[in-house]
């Protein structure tokens, strides 16, 4: 499996990955626009030359936040999301970054429980942040 930063290249795959994933899914041009932005990077993850996950975060002084993680569903449970994550977080120590947060849904246990093994902890609630009044979990990780 390869990580590595996402291309506009990407983005017709990405998208189909996203429409895969998600209800709501980002647009093409919402990934193209991100792509532009000196502070986020996203990566994805190459498996066969096919795209089967991928991340985003923004940076804002010291501190990060994840906008998405995503693996398609026939490659979940394979470490994908773990190789990204741990791809992250060696970004964030590099760039010398005090944290990492994400929000994810109350439900999502298994995406809790990754992120836990990672040494994110749960550290608030966004009422009914999520298009169908879900809650989210706020879960940050620190750095020294």
């Amino acid at each position: 499996m390869l990580i590595r930063n996402m291309t506009a290249d990407d983005l017709d795959e990405v998208f189909e990955l996203e429409t895969a994933c998600f209800s709501h899914p980002w647009t093409k041009n919402m990934f193209a626009g991100e792509l532009k932005q000196k502070t986020t990077t996203y990566m994805v993850a190459e498996k066969n030359s096919k795209i089967v996950g991928y991340m985003g975060m923004y940076q804002a002084a010291d501190e990060g936040n994840v906008t998405n993680i995503a693996v398609l569903p026939d490659y979940r449970r394979l470490g994908i999301a773990s190789a990204l994550l741990n791809s992250f977080i060696n970004l964030c120590i590099d760039n010398k970054l005090r944290f990492l947060t994400l929000e994810v849904r109350k439900s999502n246990t298994g995406a809790i429980s990754l992120y836990k093994k990672f040494g994110f902890t749960e550290v608030g609630l966004r009422p009914k942040y999520y298009d169908n009044s879900e809650d989210a979990v706020l879960m940050t990780i620190y750095f020294d």
